[in-house]
């Protein structure tokens, strides 16, 4: 299904392709029609309508995150909005950034399983960094730290499907980027960075304010169906329960 260091020419089409829909955080409430009015009078009448359902218009402030594919984007420097489209950002999601519209929806809950669930979930096969073939099953959980797959990653730690796709198909480079822990268990992290933007359309400035790492992991041990057990848990490091919204709201998973 629609984020400085390199990563093996991976960017926003692969990344699209295997994880679909972009989201986008909104950076304030819905402005008025006279707001609107009041964008157009200044020389930005149709981008300011159109921005009218997610409040900021083509001036002022934007908020976002992204998942870190390694395309690039500094975290310790600035860059404009329109520069998205060079970290492999798709230029339609940058242009609707830049109107201030929200793009795409939230990921959907899971669905709640009352007892271990081995279905794969749908959309639920993918495959990592290198190639393995890794899966997501329905699972469960218990309430406390019971449980594993898609409804605890869910409910307990409050990421989708997406965000582990993203965390396994571009993790962090070195040794901790897709660890072995055991047999035939892998940790795998990678970044969400958090990013405010202030100015002008395209031409706003922004900058990283937040970096929160997602940890994933995935037991690739085979199971009756033939395929392996799949996503045990995932999770933001450091953070108990779960994860920011922002976090499972990146544009780019």
């Amino acid at each position: 299904m629609h984020t400085v260091r390199k990563r093996a020419g991976m960017a926003a089409t692969a990344l699209a392709t295997a994880l679909g829909t972009a989201l986008a955080l909104p950076a304030s409430a819905h402005a008025t029609q006279g707001q609107d009015g009041a964008a157009g009078a200044a020389g930005a009448a149709g981008e300011a309508g159109a921005a009218g359902a997610a409040g900021t218009g083509t001036r002022g402030a934007v908020e976002f995150s992204l998942i870190d594919t390694g395309a690039g984007i500094p975290r310790d420097g600035t860059f404009r909005l329109g520069d998205l489209t060079e970290y492999g950002i798709p230029r339609q999601t940058t242009e609707k950034l830049a109107a201030g519209e929200r793009v795409g929806e939230p990921a959907p809950a899971a669905t709640t399983a009352a007892a271990p669930d081995y279905t794969i979930v749908p959309g639920g096969e993918w495959k990592d960094r290198d190639g393995w073939d890794a899966v997501m099953r329905q699972g469960w959980w218990n309430g406390a730290n019971g449980g594993f797959g898609m409804t605890k990653i869910d409910q307990k730690h409050n990421l989708s499907l997406d965000a582990v796709k993203a965390t396994t198909m571009y993790p962090r480079p070195g040794p901790s980027g897709k660890e072995q822990i055991g047999p035939s268990t892998y940790n795998y992290r990678t970044e969400a960075l958090r990013v405010q933007c202030s100015g002008w359309w395209i031409f706003r400035t922004c900058r990283v304010t937040e970096v929160m790492t997602v940890r994933a992991g995935i037991d690739y041990r085979k199971l009756d169906d033939g395929k392996s057990f799949g996503a045990v848990t995932a999770f933001c490091e450091g953070v108990p329960g779960r994860c920011p919204d922002w976090v499972r709201n990146s544009i780019n998973i």
